[in-house]
């Protein structure tokens, strides 16, 4: 593993490229239940107990190998895509060689900053993650800061996809749990309500709402949604290389409902 550089007396350290070593990750979590392990790439989940997974369920062994992790795309004007956690086929392809975007990881006690930078796209992100205190809610606070000497039309798509229900459901009855979520489009995000909670220990009403919520620095509300992973990875499409972004599909508007 290549050096770690410790900042100061609390622990808060730096290294470059993180998303090169196997296994790397951290916890985040608060004083209200939401616990989180979350990457360099920001894969990893977000849990209150074992019945209420808002992010899908994953082990030491799949990480860095599921595809469905908290992503922002950067969609730039007749120049290509990027994604600001590095969680693109594209940059899986130049993963250990001269094209790999320059990266450093900044950690600390329940939180994390991962900078990036494409020499291709002209474009540095910096995306900090923590749960607040006192709330149940998971923060991804992306900044992304154009380097190239002239302007840039970028479209910011954010992409975290919403499990939402047991870790049970991996392996028990996954297919029939995903048709009894609900989906609305709101003003900011998507929640998801699924009618019921079940498994082989009996069924039960639920009354759990997940959700993904997010705005621009200055409050200006999303303009549209993708509500369903089919509607975003689109046919043929992967997490990865979602059809979505590279063919800048056609979006909802908030207020749809989808059962």
């Amino acid at each position: 593993m290549g050096k770690i550089c410790f900042l100061d007396n609390d622990g808060t350290f730096s290294m470059e490229k993180p998303e090169n070593y196997s296994y790397l990750y951290f916890p985040i979590a608060g004083e209200k239940g939401l616990k989180s392990s979350i990457t360099p790439n920001l894969g990893g989940d977000s849990k209150i107990h074992q019945e209420a997974f808002l992010l899908e369920p994953v082990s030491s062994e799949n990480l860095h190998n599921n595809r469905s992790t908290r992503n922002f795309w950067c969609i730039l004007e007749n120049a290509g895509c990027w994604s600001a956690t590095g969680a693109s086929a594209e940059a899986e392809n130049q993963k250990f060689t001269d094209g790999q975007d320059a990266g450093k990881l900044t950690a600390g006690l329940m939180w994390q900053t991962v900078k990036r930078y494409s020499c291709k796209y002209k474009l540095e992100s910096e995306i900090t993650s923590f749960v607040a205190l006192d709330d149940n809610v998971e923060v991804m606070y992306v900044r992304i800061h154009n380097v190239a000497k002239t302007d840039q039309k970028i479209t910011p798509v954010a992409a975290v996809p919403i499990y939402g229900r047991s870790a049970d459901n991996i392996r028990d009855h996954r297919n029939v749990t995903s048709m009894l979520h609900r989906i609305c489009t709101q003003q900011y995000g998507i929640t998801v309500k699924p009618t019921m909670s079940f498994d082989e220990k009996g069924h039960r009403r639920n009354h759990l709402i997940y959700f993904v919520a997010g705005a621009a620095g200055c409050g200006v509300k999303p303009c549209s949604f993708y509500p369903t992973v089919e509607a975003f990875v689109g046919e043929g499409g992967t997490f990865t290389h979602p059809e979505a972004v590279y063919r800048e599909k056609d979006c909802m508007p908030a207020g749809v409902e989808i059962a």
